[in-house]
């Protein structure tokens, strides 16, 4: 029997890890209703507002026009099977504060979101020995 854990994250946890990186992934419902999920690399400014900058071309372009996103992250150790994952849920728009993303995808970044998060979770987990 594995005498690992796993441990709820408090929101505040989640906030700290999302903001100690610069790539997670988002997801979101397409226009065919499917669900879409894309890296992105992200800044996150003083009010706590996740940005980043997207080609009016690509399909992330979407979210500027105020839908529901989710962000996800994680960290796992493979060799010792352990890690963490969080979730952060809120409202994508346009983005129109300070912050000034890197785009992922080399090429135009015109369009600017924005993700204001109302809804953390995430969980540590290890197989232990």
């Amino acid at each position: 029997m594995s005498m690992g854990y796993v441990e709820a994250l408090e929101p505040d946890e989640c906030r700290q890890l999302i903001a100690s990186h610069q790539v997670a992934r988002v997801a979101f419902v397409g226009e065919l209703g499917d669900v879409l999920v894309l890296p992105i690399a992200y800044v996150i400014d003083g009010d706590g507002v996740l940005a980043f900058a997207t080609s009016a071309e690509r399909v992330l372009a979407r979210l500027a026009r105020g839908v529901r996103a989710t962000l996800q992250l994680d960290d796992v150790a493979e060799d010792l099977m352990n890690g963490w994952s969080v979730l952060a849920h809120g409202l994508a728009e346009r983005y129109t504060g300070p912050a000034v993303p890197r785009p992922w995808v080399p090429g135009p970044d015109e369009v600017l979101v924005g993700i204001t998060f109302d809804a953390f979770s995430g969980r540590a987990v290890s197989v232990g020995e």
